[in-house]
């Protein structure tokens, strides 16, 4: 190593060119690095849907959910699934566990549910198997125009996204909301009931009367033979002949037995926007690339297209994630400029000017060369990795600072100049690289955190261990050579500092009374201890964005009207709030997923979603997303009846449905449901709940048609005959298609039943006897009391209760407060499970505990290769505790919560901490081999080391302060507890460890 710092020494105008070059390609590095918003967080989720038209819930979920659900364990990384059996359709949800091989999963998915289809009942339809569940939709554009029906509205949106997809770096765009157009074919049955047809041959009539059959040619010409006999108009829909008379001959078209026209397809979603009916053109970016840039182009060509749009038809971006992400990175990067010149002004102010140069060099070098490595491997450009940036800032001048300050003192004594730079390097080579090994040592650990919240925060030990590797290549290389240049003997004096003759009288006192300096040590710690219990738990804050969204659960479960009803009574509410810049609602299911953290939403007649966009300095009314959120929910709750609108804010990293989530399961579900109603009246009695509601749906009337299998066979009735022609009656069927100027549309025969009189007078035709029968006379019609939905969690019957928690309040105590109320309540044979933001608490704590462990094993490790003694690397360790009280000290006065970014910070530290532990306890030794007493070495290391050890303290709090104060939610309390925990450590560190040290180490050189 000597060798080749020699060898740049004396090459140093190479050595300084490829600095320079080091920076050029760092600049381009950043512009071409992807960026983004948040990191990318992949969870394992799949959905699997399928269809089975016309079965009850329970019959879903015996002959379709169960047997998909019993497959799915058998796959590796299973963890858990949720399953919603409802009327002819299974939703089933597999969650894998972290760290599970994704790709083989999904690949062993679709084999398996392949092999299961044939097990399946034929009428199924294919399992649909959607794992794409993580995209997140990277543009949403809305149309609306009043006098423009939805197909109009498509019509348009295809003319915009045929261009949007011709820009490079655009994946794919989707159209959502559109309502497509249909032949209904309403046959009336009591008309029906007159002649030999059956539902089943009308479709079949249908279907044979457009198909086109290649015909041939005739021999020996190359004329072809067509016969044409398709539909080309809805007049020979209504012509078709479907029965003739055998007496009459007469003919009966389709025209005479049921009515034939155009409408909207039945569907179960629609968008609205403002109010007003909408189709949305989502889109979506190609992944690693960079969205600013691509961003551009599709705004100008959004520009050049709107202007083509008639002038009622309005186009409205609801998400625009490049301005998002452009806004957010100026931020985070103007915080990183910010930071870069408190540092230098620092480096100035304790330097004289030539050396502050010199080492203040080592932060945009150090910078521009891990820009460069985030570039080759891939790391993107977001909030997290430029936060990683700013922590590390303050550490980047920490070598340089050491080795420019051994540099000098040779200068200043006579040295040569190169022989200076050379003995500088080569006296503090080791304990630099000691601490610089121990700085990365610490965050290693973090880069195993096996949970989707490890995965949001990995950017951070990564860009610290690359930017710190850096700035130690940069002081052994780039810093002597500048040095040799600009370093003048009796030049580089620190400017004194005023605390240094404090510390020595504070050292002198604590050497005499050593043991009472560690008892009050000691007690200190355990007081800092007894307050992190008093600090709130957070698992992770919510996002610093200017959206919201409410979700809404109407009481009806079947009902798209019901729902669209609340939902427009919702709006109303919306549109008194002047904050509010925009709202655009999904009714039937959840929008176009608009956030990486939004939990899955499942398809429902009873569900509707709403994106909220917000700008609180209208008004001034309110100070925080929470603080209007709290406002809004009381709106909703005095004005919104006949079902829940439940507003809510944007998560980081994990999303959970709501802070606090209690599971209860068991075989029964009128006990399921009984046990969540006394745990809701429950949560209604504890303080700073709110928004407590369950999953569960109220039984409905459903009418049951129970077939008499003699009474059947009798009629020449097959179950299949019966079940067949009452599906098509209520459900219809596609029979055919018409094509029409280009435009396809489906043919759906149904039948015109209103009432239990109709259904049980509907007459059905027998497929071996030829003959008809009155339902009613083959399968009583009585009326039964149901759940409309089967709902497990990892297979058994379950029911959730979820409540929000009001800003002030913590989800942890509310759960402890529910738990003393269930321990004084019989709940009968249910297994209650709580699933809420205090789980994800104890686990993710949990594991950042592990990982601190583990980073002070590998510490202890790298200073005993240094020391090569056991006790020594122990007396460096003490500075950890001594952060700790730093971190919750100043998490405490700051008065900020104990989350798990704030505790990322506190685990951080711990290799932090020690660097100047081991610069001070190498000095000590140095002095002790002159045969130096060991108090009096004690105090002359302190001495000597102040000056060294305060500089790059100071370096390191001060870069942290545009992350202290840039308001993000995510990292202030990381940026507080590694800001207090550093300056308190550093100053407890230059009392605590030459006590213990000269406490342990009575020997004399």
């Amino acid at each position: 190593m000597m060798k080749a710092i020699t060898a740049a020494l004396r090459n140093r105008k190479i050595t300084l060119v490829l600095a320079v070059v080091v920076m050029i390609f760092g600049l381009y590095s950043y512009f071409a690095i992807p960026k983004q918003e948040d990191p990318d967080i992949t969870p394992p989720f799949a959905m699997l849907t399928t269809t089975y038209p016309g079965a009850s819930p329970e019959i879903v979920e015996k002959l379709v959910t169960k047997k998909i659900e019993d497959k799915l364990v058998e796959i590796e990384g299973y963890e858990y699934s949720q399953s919603y059996s409802r009327d002819s359709a299974s939703i089933v949800i597999l969650r894998l566990r972290n760290g599970a091989d994704i790709e083989e999963s999904w690949r062993v998915l679709r084999e398996k549910m392949d092999d299961l289809q044939s097990e399946l009942p034929e009428d199924c339809s294919k399992i649909n198997i959607k794992t794409d569940l993580a995209d997140t939709a990277g543009i949403i554009i809305s149309l609306t125009g009043g006098n423009y029906s939805y197909e109009e509205l498509e019509f348009f949106a295809e003319d915009l996204k045929n261009e949007l997809m011709k820009i490079e770096g655009i994946s794919k765009f989707d159209i959502n909301g559109s309502q497509q157009k249909e032949i209904k074919v309403r046959v009336d049955i009591g008309k029906l009931n007159q002649y030999m047809l059956s539902l089943q041959d009308v479709v079949n009539i249908i279907q044979a009367s457009n198909v086109e059959i290649p015909s041939g040619a005739i021999e020996g010409s190359s004329i072809n033979v067509k016969i044409s006999s398709q539909y080309e108009t809805m007049e020979d829909i209504m012509n078709t002949v479907v029965y003739v008379s055998q007496d009459s001959g007469a003919s009966v078209r389709l025209k005479d037995i049921a009515n034939v026209e155009m409408g909207l397809e039945d569907s179960s979603y629609k968008i609205k926007h403002n109010g007003q009916n909408a189709v949305l053109l989502t889109g979506y970016f190609v992944k690693d690339k960079n969205i600013v840039n691509i961003g551009k182009k599709v705004e100008k060509t959004l520009q050049e297209l709107e202007d083509n749009l008639p002038e009622d038809v309005t186009l409205d971006k609801v998400l625009f994630q490049p301005e998002d992400v452009s806004k957010s990175t100026s931020n985070f990067i103007r915080n990183l400029l910010e930071g870069m010149i408190f540092v230098i002004i620092v480096v100035f102010l304790g330097m004289s000017l030539n050396n502050a140069i010199v080492v203040s060099t080592a932060i945009p070098l150090s910078i521009m060369a891990t820009f460069i490595a985030m570039y080759l491997t891939g790391i993107k450009l977001h909030q997290i990795s430029i936060s990683a940036l700013i922590i590390a800032l303050g550490m980047l001048v920490d070598n340089a600072i050491v080795i420019s300050d051994a540099i000098q003192v040779r200068l200043d004594r006579g040295d040569d100049r190169l022989q200076a730079c050379i003995d500088g390097v080569k006296e503090v080579a080791v304990p630099v690289f000691s601490s610089t090994l121990t700085t990365v040592a610490a965050f290693i650990p973090l880069l195993m955190l096996d949970s989707v919240a490890g995965e949001y925060v990995i950017s951070v030990p990564q860009i610290v261990m690359l930017s710190l590797s850096f700035s130690y290549i940069t002081a052994l290389f780039v810093t002597p050579s500048l040095a040799y240049i600009f370093f003048k003997p009796g030049r580089g004096k620190v400017k004194s500092f005023s605390l240094r003759k404090m510390f020595m009288n504070l050292l002198s006192k604590a050497l005499r009374f050593r043991k009472v300096t560690i008892a009050v040590s000691i007690g200190v710690f355990a007081l800092s201890l007894y307050i992190a219990l008093q600090l709130g738990l957070q698992f992770f804050p919510y996002a610093d964005k200017d959206m919201m969204y409410i979700n809404i659960d109407s009481e009806k479960s079947n009902d798209l009207d019901r729902t669209e009803e609340i939902t427009e009574n919702v709006f109303k509410v919306l549109k008194e709030q002047p904050e509010v810049v925009f709202y655009t609602g999904a009714i039937g299911d959840g929008l176009p997923k608009f956030y990486n953290a939004i939990p899955i939403s499942t398809p429902s007649k009873d569900y509707a979603q709403i994106l909220i966009k917000l700008d609180l300095k209208k008004t001034e009314r309110f100070k925080s997303n929470s603080e209007f959120a709290d406002h809004l929910q009381l709106e909703l709750d005095k004005r919104i009846a006949g079902g829940t609108a439940a507003v809510k804010m944007l998560e980081l990293a994990e999303p959970t449905t709501a802070p606090v989530i209690v599971r209860i399961s068991g075989d029964d579900m009128d006990t399921l449901v009984h046990s969540a109603e006394q745990i809701k009246s429950m949560l209604e009695d504890i303080p700073g709940t709110m928004n407590i509601d369950d999953d569960h749906s109220d039984r409905i009337y459903e009418y049951n048609v129970d077939l008499d299998p003699a009474m059947a066979a009798y009629c020449g009735l097959s179950a299949y005959d019966v079940q067949n022609e009452v599906n098509i009656a209520l459900m219809g069927r596609v029979a055919t298609k018409l094509r029409q100027h280009g435009n396809e549309y489906n043919v759906r025969v149904e039948g015109n039943i209103s009432s239990k009189e109709d259904l049980e007078n509907f007459m059905i035709k027998s497929s071996v006897t030829n003959t008809k029968a009155l339902l009613k006379s083959v399968a009583p019609i009585s009326v039964e009391h149901m759940y409309p939905q089967v709902k497990k969690y990892d297979r058994d019957m379950t029911v959730m209760v979820y409540s929000d928690v009001k800003t002030g309040y913590n989800p942890v105590d509310i759960e402890r407060k529910l738990e003393e109320k269930l321990k004084e309540t019989d709940m009968g044979d249910v297994s209650i499970v709580f699933d809420g933001e205090r789980e994800k608490i104890v686990q993710y704590f949990g594991d950042l505990g592990v990982s601190m462990i583990f980073a002070v094993i590998l510490v202890y490790i790298i200073l005993l290769f240094q020391f090569r003694s056991f006790l020594q690397p122990f007396i460096i360790l003490v500075t950890i505790p001594l952060s700790v009280i730093g971190s919750i000290l100043g998490l405490a006065i700051f008065r900020q919560p104990l989350s798990f970014t704030a505790l990322l910070g506190v685990v951080s530290l711990a290799g932090i901490v020690v660097n100047n532990a081991i610069l001070l306890i190498d000095f000590i030794n140095a002095e002790r081999a002159e045969g130096k007493d060991v108090n009096v070495s004690c105090v002359d290391a302190v001495d000597k080391r102040f000056r060294p050890i305060m500089l790059t303290t100071t370096t390191t709090v001060i870069g942290l302060i545009p992350l202290a104060l840039g308001g993000s939610s995510l990292m202030v309390p990381m940026a507080v507890s590694l800001m207090s925990g550093l300056m308190v450590s550093t100053l407890l560190t230059m009392v605590v460890i030459p006590v213990v040290y000269s406490l342990f180490e009575k020997r004399t050189a």
